[in-house]
This record gives structure tokens, sequence and C-alpha cells, in this order.
């Protein structure tokens, strides 16, 4: 189920009243949508029992609505929902399927901001000891951006723009920026390298700190990306691992491999994009997502090819290694020539 159908379905259902009864269902002055961009590592990994309420990098949303409040994390689909009730400054959170007996504190703050066309939400954390204080942490780390626009008394609404997370990515974003040179060929082939009948000659892994590339080839990243293993993790908008080398291979490709947290990236050989897309989507075989998207018909010497994170769905994209395919008769020697 996708995160957008995951949060759609949340808004069907209703906490039950484990502790305390369910409050009157009227609105409230706290009562929309908010989002948040955490900006710490995401969850790029899959558990049986993940803590809850566990701050992660990626798109938070969080909804109160006539008494209920529900929240989603887009990145591993987790939500939940409960009570609340609001009391001047004060907001009660109650009836968690999380922590049923728990009750949250918090003093509340929305305002319009002058001069900066947003409008957010503060959750200052008076007393919470649900999830072990996670959810405290979750919803007091930083302010909520609201999905409805500053009042128009304060003049900024006519520049306002919706924080990440309101709605769906831009289409314009999920588009290939310009078509491939038509002599390349880009294949994107289901399942994972190392097990295809014809595999690739050599192989790189993605994370050059954790084992000795081959002769003749080299591996670079950008500092954001996260060593998983001998994997790269690139994680946020622009985020990149690459691969460049002389040898005379006739094809080149990279290997995505994750769980179904893994999203948006795109290639690019020597500098010009030639694929991009939703990696989850390649391929799914037992919990594993992902897929090989290899590049031939270049002519011979120095190429680059690079796998970068678009960012538009805040997933991390995880890179396990880079394959290359020799010409038929070629053999390389032990220095890679």
């Amino acid at each position: 189920m996708s995160p957008t159908n995951v949060w759609l379905g949340l808004q069907e259902r209703t906490p039950y009243p484990y502790t305390r009864p369910l409050p009157d269902s009227a609105s409230a002055p706290i009562d929309g949508i908010f989002t948040k961009l955490d900006d710490s590592w995401p969850q790029w990994w899959m558990c049986r029992r993940c803590a809850d309420y566990r701050p992660a990098g990626g798109i938070w949303k969080l909804r109160f609505d006539r008494g209920v409040m529900r929240i989603h994390y887009n990145v591993t689909e987790w939500a939940s929902l409960a009570s609340y009730e609001v009391s001047g400054d004060r907001l009660y959170i109650f009836n968690d399927p999380y922590c049923p007996e728990a009750v949250g504190e918090y003093r509340w703050a929305l305002e319009d901001k002058w001069g900066l066309a947003a409008r957010s939400l503060d959750l200052e954390v008076i007393s919470d000891s649900c999830s072990f204080g996670l959810r405290a942490e979750n919803l007091g780390a930083q302010a909520w951006g609201s999905c409805s626009p500053p009042n128009e008394m304060t003049g900024a609404s006519d520049h306002w723009h919706k924080p990440p997370g309101c709605e769906a990515p831009d289409p314009a974003l999920l588009k290939m920026s310009f078509e491939p040179d038509d002599s390349l060929v880009i294949e994107v082939h289901e399942g994972y390298a190392r097990d295809f009948v014809v595999q690739p000659d050599v192989y790189a892994d993605a994370n050059r700190n954790e084992s000795a590339l081959p002769e003749g080839i080299e591996i670079r990243h950008d500092d954001s990306s996260i060593p998983y293993g001998l994997n790269r993790v690139l994680w946020g908008e622009g985020s990149w691992v690459e691969t460049s080398t002389e040898l005379p291979f006739e094809a080149i490709g990279v290997q995505v491999l994750g769980d179904n947290t893994i999203g948006w990236a795109r290639l690019l050989f020597d500098g010009q994009e030639v694929w991009r897309g939703d990696t989850r989507e390649i391929w799914m075989d037992k919990g594993r997502y992902g897929g090989y998207i290899e590049i031939a018909g270049f002519e011979p010497g120095r190429h680059t090819l690079r796998v970068e994170s678009l960012g538009v769905d805040y997933h991390p994209v995880v890179v396990a290694f880079f394959g290359f395919n020799l010409e038929d008769g070629v053999i390389l020697g032990d220095d890679g020539k």
C-alpha cells in the first residue's frame, strides 16, 4: 500500500476509548493538517518491532480533526491515531494504541510568521511518557508547517507555498529533464544482478570504504550519503554515488536494492540524465525491492555513471554495487588492463 493510501485510510479510523471517553466531535483552534521534514537520517530498513514514534528523517504528517489526532511517517508508512482535547494553550493527547494509559500534555501555539509566508504549529512538551518519551521527542522536536495558508491579515498568503508533504510530488519533478542520447541503450532489469544467468564480469561495491575496488575502477560519493555495510544510502535531494572507468567495458550498470522504504532516483551517464524513476517499483521479491539498471552503446573512453536521489518523496535510495560487462574476447589482467 502506498504512503498516500495509508494516509487516506487513516482518515477513516477513529480512536478506541482505552482509558478515557472519546471527546466530543467539535472543532478546536488547533485543527488542521501539518507536516515536518526531519533532516536526520531516514529509516532505510524494516524491522518487526521498530520503536513507535521514533524520530527519523523524512516527511511526517500530523492532523488534528475534531478530537482525533492522526500521524503518519511516509518512509516506513508507520501511522497512529489518538484522542485529544484543547484547554486554552494546553493540548492533551490520550487513547493512543501504542500507550493506552499515557496522557500527553503540551503547550501549543499556532502562528503566522511575518515575512516568512509561513504558518507553523509549535508543541512544547509539558509531560508525555508515551513510547518511553519518543512521542514527546517527535512532536516537540521542531515546528510543524501548516498545510493551510497564513492568515490573510498578515499579507503573506500571496507568496505562500505549501510545506513538503502536504501534497503528492509535483508531476514535473518525476519527468526526465531531457531525452538520453539515441546511441545509448538503457535497460532496466528486475531482480538482483548476482542471481542473473548472465552476470556482470566485474563488481564494485558502492561503499568503497568497506571493500577493495577492482583495478581501474573508481567510486566517489558526496558527503551526505550514508555508509551502510557495502552499500551507500542516498538521502535527500541530490545525494549521489558514482563510478568512473576507462577500461574496455561494453556495459555499466548499478544495483539498487533495499526494503520497501526506497524511493525516487535518477541516473546520469557522463553528466547526461538517462533514467529517472521510483526504484521501489522496479521489482519486489520476498520483501526486497529495486533492480539493476544497465547502460550500453557507448564509445570506448572514460565514462562515469552516477546515481542521484531526487528527494521528491524524501525516501532513501540504497545503492548496493556497480556492475561492468567486458567486450567479447577481452580479458583483464591483474593490473586491470
